[in-house]
């Protein structure tokens, strides 16, 4: 559900209890993907669009949500957090009305962005290139989070832009990539 407060603006909430592990957004197959030659040589009102509603995959392509995934606010210590660069999870148990954050660094954010967001982990500025700071450490994270994902029942599985390839890694058959893997900045990535 999409929410609009004073503070916030526009932001998603839960509209039911989500346990740690639950998926709470996956790229599915109406979410466009939108080549980076193709996007920066569109015109200006088009560009904006994605500049403001679209996140970059590690190839520095967009991905422009069709759904609510397009409101969800930056915090610094999300509500969720990636198993991959198409699935994010529940990083713990969430309430019907509890905002759906996620970490803007997980998205590519080409532009540092000021935040404020209340955390005591707040690093007051956010930037793609921060997954190659913190990325060893989230992924830590998304295995354990791994871990509660398998024993949690994922009603949105069946809507997996890659149904195989997400079944897969929550089956452990294939790993889970790293953050670092998933940043356009990486070491001989589009945007190092």
């Amino acid at each position: 559900m999409v929410r609009v407060s004073a503070a916030i603006g526009r932001g998603v909430v839960a509209t039911a209890p989500l346990p740690r592990g639950t998926i709470v957004w996956l790229q599915d197959r109406f979410d466009r993907v939108v080549p980076r030659d193709e996007g920066l040589g569109l015109d200006a009102a088009h560009r904006a669009v994605l500049d403001q509603w679209a996140h970059l995959d590690g190839n520095a392509d967009w991905v422009l949500c069709w759904d609510g995934g397009r409101l969800v606010n930056h915090a610094c210590d999300p509500s969720i957090r990636g198993l991959g660069p198409s699935i994010m999870v529940a990083r713990r148990d969430l309430q019907a009305g509890d905002e759906i954050t996620c970490d803007y660094a997980e998205c590519n954010i080409e532009h540092a962005l000021a935040c404020d967001c209340g955390s005591v982990r707040c690093r007051r500025t956010v930037h793609g290139r921060d997954m190659l700071v913190y990325g060893p450490a989230w992924d830590d994270e998304a295995r354990a989070l791994l871990a509660a994902a398998q024993t949690t029942p994922q009603p949105l599985l069946p809507f997996a832009v890659d149904r195989q390839q997400a079944e897969s890694m929550l089956a452990e058959r294939t790993p889970i990539p790293t953050f670092v893997s998933q940043s356009a900045f990486r070491p001989g990535g589009p945007l190092a």
